[in-house]
């Protein structure tokens, strides 16, 4: 059995693999909080003991972590006490599909580079991967697989934030979008969707002059991450949404590591 684990700042998303007879489709997938990550293993022996009992093949995690060290300490003894070997992902210049750009390329942030490897396996074509979550990144890449660079902006929830902590009279107001907005919670969340789309439309661009691309002829967006609905209705063009690109680039990488028996 193979545990793919994408372990962000808010949330740590996982999914259960189990061989690849068409592509890299995963039996079971579920999250939980990383703020409560102690616990989390307590949850994985419950979901899996079962299996434990009855498969006597390996156990092997792959795992993208961005939560930082003591996250990853506790995810990998939780990983280590179910008798799971752990693959720490790392971010590489070249390899799974993807020609990294970055600089150095290990400077990357694995859950990019693991979406990245998602999207470059499965569409194979000019495109701008949007990951909308605690913050929001907007990475070029082409056909051939070729990072170009990206951005990073905070997401939705950080952007309203920091509005209300830095301003006397603005303040947590629910408004939604609005094309006229005339309060402030609408003006607020108007201009966070617009702010937003904006930083895709300039991907996008970039993307399309660099590759010779008539300006009517934007590159896809492939939109993934727990915030993109605040995106969604503001994009134009192809935008293809994928639920859970992480765990899908992870996926790719346990099989070019050999790790299905």
């Amino acid at each position: 059995m193979i545990l793919l684990v994408d372990a962000g700042n808010t949330r740590i998303k996982w999914g259960r693999l189990e061989g690849f007879p068409e592509g890299v489709p995963l039996i079971e997938q579920g999250a939980w909080p990383t703020a409560d990550v102690a616990r989390l293993g307590a949850d994985w022996a419950a979901r899996f003991g079962p299996r434990f009992v009855t498969d006597e093949k390996a156990r092997r995690a792959v795992v993208a972590c961005v939560a930082g060290d003591a996250v990853r300490a506790a995810l990998g003894a939780c990983l280590r006490a179910l008798g799971f070997a752990v693959h720490w992902v790392a971010s590489q210049p070249h390899g799974h599909g993807l020609d990294n750009r970055y600089q150095p390329p290990e400077s990357l942030g694995v859950d990019r580079y693991a979406a990245l490897v998602g999207a470059a396996r499965r569409f194979q074509r000019d495109c701008v991967v949007v990951s909308v979550g605690t913050a929001m990144t907007a990475d070029m890449l082409t056909a051939k697989g070729e990072f170009l660079g990206g951005c990073i902006v905070p997401g939705p929830d950080l952007m309203r934030g920091a509005l209300s902590a830095g301003t006397a009279g603005v303040g947590l107001q629910a408004g939604g979008w609005q094309d006229f907005p005339r309060t402030t919670g609408s003006a607020v969340d108007t201009g966070v969707a617009l702010a937003l789309a904006g930083v895709v439309d300039g991907m996008r661009a970039r993307l399309a002059a660099h590759q010779g691309l008539i300006e009517t002829a934007r590159p896809a967006v492939i939109l993934t991450g727990g915030g993109r609905s605040w995106l969604m209705p503001r994009l134009g063009g192809v935008v293809i949404e994928v639920d859970a690109l992480v765990l899908e680039g992870l996926a790719w990488i346990a099989r070019d590591l050999a790790c299905v028996d």
